[in-house]
């Protein structure tokens, strides 16, 4: 039976996604404990009402889908809402319960939900490894649009010891979001843009979604007095113990060193929060990007596709 996922259903989700992704779990290293505290926040009546408003005025968050069977949870997928897409991901399906078709059920649910969204496409990620799914995929219909590389930073106490960085280094504003939008637009190519519009939620994020999540966010921009020439976020969550440091977005005005310092700006963030270990997603195609990062000591971890299918 395919439902949407429940209250109860916290633990038997927090399980699948340990050993459906054991690569991933262990660099994120989740907190059981933290995560049953974020799913009674979900599922509170102030929180359900406001999902339940901005579904209703076509402004969805996020949908998380689970299929019960054998009186267990033994699938799930979730569904974000990002602008001008649906964005499926952590597909899993436990292992006794797999080639029973419950993988594109949940996939035809999320096609279902982004047309009630009006969104023109619908994304996910998957393992250049993982060719079993990249199959499935393939076969409903998904194509690739991006290539992207996972790097992984887990000597962070380097970080304890960086400057606070060059004066011209300093917290993004909300006054700086505009011209960061044309700044990543400018640089991502055509098709991905399209599919993937660049909007200035992607700079101001969400202050419900943090408050869930009990997550604490930072941004910082390098600027020279001319306004925003490179920008880079990290996050961290009490359910996680790896942090988060976005793709940062360094335009050509910016050199290296500068470049590498912002990183080790938000490096250095993270540290002051005690986080053993950083990831961080950037495309295969933003060589500023991954230089910046690997330049502040980022490695290789994985690499993985994102592809898209039309919302007929």
């Amino acid at each position: 039976m395919l439902r949407d996922l429940r209250r109860e259903d916290g633990r038997s989700f927090l399980e699948l996604m340990n050993v459906g992704f054991p690569e991933e779990s262990a660099v994120l290293g989740s907190r059981p404990e933290e995560f049953e505290k974020i799913f009674r926040r979900i599922f509170r009546w102030d929180a359900r009402l406001i999902l339940a408003i901005l579904k209703a005025f076509g402004r969805p968050i996020v949908r998380a889908l689970v299929v019960e069977a054998d009186g267990r949870v033994v699938a799930t997928t979730l569904v974000s809402f990002p602008e001008g897409a649906a964005y499926v991901s952590n597909v899993v399906v436990d292992a006794a319960y797999r080639r029973r078709g419950y993988a594109r059920t949940m996939l035809a649910e999320a096609l279902r939900s982004a047309r009630a969204a009006r969104r023109r496409f619908i994304v996910l990620d998957v393992l250049d490894s993982n060719t079993g799914a990249r199959a499935l995929y393939d076969s409903l219909g998904y194509r690739p649009l991006r290539q992207r590389s996972e790097l992984l930073h887990d000597a962070v106490g380097q970080f304890t010891r960086a400057s606070a960085g060059p004066s011209s280094i300093r917290p993004m504003q909300r006054s700086d979001v505009s011209s960061l939008v044309e700044l990543v637009r400018r640089q991502t190519p055509p098709e991905a843009e399209a599919v993937l519009p660049t909007g200035r939620g992607r700079f101001l994020g969400s202050g419900m979604v943090s408050r869930l999540l009990d997550s604490e966010e930072a941004s910082w921009v390098v600027d020279r007095g001319h306004g925003p020439e490179a920008h880079v976020a990290a996050s961290v969550s009490r359910a996680m113990e790896a942090a988060h440091v976005s793709s940062p977005t360094i335009g050509p005005s910016v050199d290296d060193e500068l470049a590498a310092e912002l990183i080790r700006a938000a490096g250095a963030w993270c540290a002051a929060r005690q986080a053993p270990r950083i990831v961080s997603m950037v495309a295969q195609d933003d060589r500023r990007a991954r230089a910046a990062l690997e330049a502040a000591g980022f490695r290789h971890a994985r690499a993985l596709w994102t592809l898209y299918r039309t919302v007929d």
